[in-house]
């Protein structure tokens, strides 16, 4: 389940709602005399604002939520034994007010914070398994509901773990930064790139036929190649990669075409591309006559 709504309202909306939620909270005060504790009602429409918009609105919020329960105090007939009271129980209610929105806030920017560390993979910035299947998954659905073609491939490093062995781990890690960083360099937007541990990394290219990707892939392949970092150790890239020329309907099935061709690839000559163009599927209707 998401944080945050799949489709959000706008701030304005959300703004007029938390007004409408303190006013409305205020009127019961009010109707409910002084006898009865109302006032943790006020919370509510208080944490929607917290969970959904800035800060300092929040804060805006909280005072605003004070002066109506104040007001709805004083219009209640609520009276003090000194008339300082007054402002002694604004400033302590409105500072609960402003902690739990604050709160709140804080609450929501922890989770957001978590949810993007558990799908990224620290050293690269790249999404890690988790988070390329959350966003592959999408992207593959709309290729196939639209009937639109799209690629995904592997990307594996040949000799990875020689290297790394005795150039060290910082040398690695150099080479798998390197990786990330063209493929943040090279890749559009809407192209969703990941790393899926050790030095296995996989592209989905969405709206991309076979032409198009065999193009990109190859560049991709050749930049890698003369990269200092990868001559020096002699390490150099493979790749496997299947293109549809209509998506199919889940992912499952482009990651074991793409598997397939990598290990195709893996089992002859390395520091290559070897992309598989699928057949384009009949006509909706076709068959069967």
């Amino acid at each position: 389940m998401s944080f945050s709504a799949r489709h959000p309202l706008p701030p304005w909306k959300i703004q007029l709602g938390v007004v409408a939620g303190l006013i409305v909270v205020g009127y019961i005060d009010y109707i409910t005399g002084i006898e009865i504790r109302v006032f943790p009602l006020y919370f509510l429409p208080l944490m929607g604002s917290a969970w959904h918009l800035s800060r300092r609105t929040t804060v805006f919020f909280a005072l605003l939520a004070d002066g109506i329960w104040i007001f709805s105090l004083y219009a209640a007939g609520r009276e003090y034994s000194h008339p300082l009271i007054w402002p002694a129980n604004f400033l302590t209610q409105g500072s609960a007010f402003v902690m739990v929105g604050v709160m709140v806030g804080n609450l929501r920017k922890s989770l957001l914070r978590e949810r993007a560390l558990s799908r990224t993979d620290g050293l690269t910035q790249l999404a890690n398994r988790r988070g390329f299947e959350i966003k592959a998954e999408v992207a593959v659905a709309l290729c196939h509901r639209y009937r639109h073609p799209i690629t995904l491939a592997y990307l594996d490093l040949d000799n990875f773990k020689r290297a790394n062995d005795q150039q060290g781990h910082a040398h690695g890690d150099t080479l798998l930064q390197g990786v990330a960083r063209l493929l943040q360099e090279r890749l559009r937007v809407t192209d969703i790139p990941a790393r899926l541990g050790g030095d296995e990394f996989v592209v989905l290219l969405p709206e991309t036929p076979a032409a198009g990707a065999r193009h990109l892939l190859e560049n991709l392949r050749a930049a890698l190649e003369v990269e200092p970092a990868f001559q020096a150790s002699g390490v150099t890239t493979s790749i496997g990669a299947v293109a549809y020329p209509t998506a199919p309907a889940n992912l499952t099935e482009l990651l074991a075409g793409a598997d397939q061709a990598m290990y195709e690839v893996k089992g002859s000559t390395k520091n290559r591309l070897h992309l598989v163009d699928m057949p384009a599927p009949p006509p909706p209707g076709a068959g069967g006559q």
